[in-house]
């Protein structure tokens, strides 16, 4: 797997868990026994969602991509020596 796809994962990750989180705070009902339940798997989602977001911020380096660094595989792909990013 290339850091590419790694990264398209990760963020199709983070809109999944961003999308149920946001349906479930519309359609939970709060005011019953069970909110502490609901407050639990909400953090519990903010932690995974947080996470997920320093994995990524991990994988997605801060290169300039200098020329220099700029090289092309044989088969015309070109990629960051630096950070080994397609470019």
């Amino acid at each position: 797997m290339t850091v590419k796809k790694a990264i398209k994962m990760l963020d199709w990750w983070i809109d999944q868990r961003k999308q149920a989180m946001e349906h479930f705070k519309k359609n939970w009902n709060y005011k019953t026994e069970v909110e502490d339940v609901a407050k639990a798997i909400l953090t519990y989602d903010e932690t995974v969602i947080s996470n997920l977001q320093k994995i990524r911020a991990e994988l997605v380096p801060k290169c300039k991509h200098p020329k220099k660094m700029i090289d092309t595989l044989p088969d015309g792909q070109k990629y960051c020596m630096n950070c080994n990013m397609d470019l």
